[in-house]
């Protein structure tokens, strides 16, 4: 199968570490490739940059939207997801609700463990419009803004075991979500220092893609997701015609 990962910020390295993330899960025959928008912002830490990316971030799916087998949302806000749904018929999935959505299958409660203060209420509204608010037990941030972590792994791995630990031992949780799609690469090496599931939600979506191409499921069209295609053009940028 093919599936199109689109990291919604502009930072090309960024890009190439996800990209090299998802493949590393991959099944044999699956063809991982790795893109960003051509504008936007370089990271995603307010909700202005968040609705900017999403729109970037949509514009690039349309321009594919019959080239794959699925999309993934590389961002751990899921910004546009389910307007995304509406572009096509593949599924689409977000890094951040493959992430929680595996993290109870084998956990009761996940905290999740993020960057910068700012994007503490990005996350919570994510949470919510997914369902999952009842089995969080926290959103925890750091002091690592979203470009500083591939700068220096090993300072961001002291510093996300260091709040992990803290949201096992004081909030409960029994998994953690990484809440960065910039943290994929620290995954085991966290969850080797902690004792529990720690999730890069990358990895989780590509695995979930992959089930559900297998499977042979594609996105309803029954409802919420439908689209007439004849609005396709008034969205502005140019759309890929099935």
């Amino acid at each position: 199968m093919r599936i199109l990962v689109v990291n919604p910020n502009t930072t090309e390295s960024m890009t190439t570490a996800i990209g090299e993330a998802c493949r590393a899960v991959a099944a044999p025959g699956t063809e991982i490739t790795a893109i960003n928008p051509a504008w936007g912002p370089p990271s995603i830490e307010t909700y202005v940059e968040d609705y900017v990316a999403a729109a970037a971030m949509l514009q690039t799916i349309a321009g594919h939207r019959d080239s794959y087998d699925a999309f993934v949302v590389a961002c751990a806000g899921d910004p546009g997801l389910y307007a995304a749904r509406q572009l096509t018929d593949a599924p689409v999935i977000g890094i951040a609700e493959a992430a929680m959505h595996m993290a109870c299958l084998v956990a009761h409660r996940f905290s999740i463990v993020t960057v910068i203060d700012s994007v503490r209420p990005m996350l919570e509204d994510m949470v919510s419009v997914a369902g999952m608010s009842p089995r969080c037990a926290s959103i925890r941030a750091t002091s690592l803004s979203v470009l500083e972590i591939e700068q220096d792994y090993d300072h961001a791995e002291r510093v996300l075991i260091e709040e992990s630990r803290r949201a096992v031992e004081q909030d409960g949780a029994e998994a953690i979500v990484l809440g960065c799609a910039g943290m994929g690469p620290l995954d085991k090496r966290l969850q080797k220092e902690l004792g529990v599931p720690v999730l890069d939600g990358c990895g989780c979506a590509v695995t979930l893609a992959e089930s559900l191409h297998r499977y042979g499921i594609t996105t309803s069209k029954a409802g919420a997701f439908a689209m007439d295609a004849a609005r396709l053009p008034r969205l502005g940028f140019p759309v890929s015609q099935q």
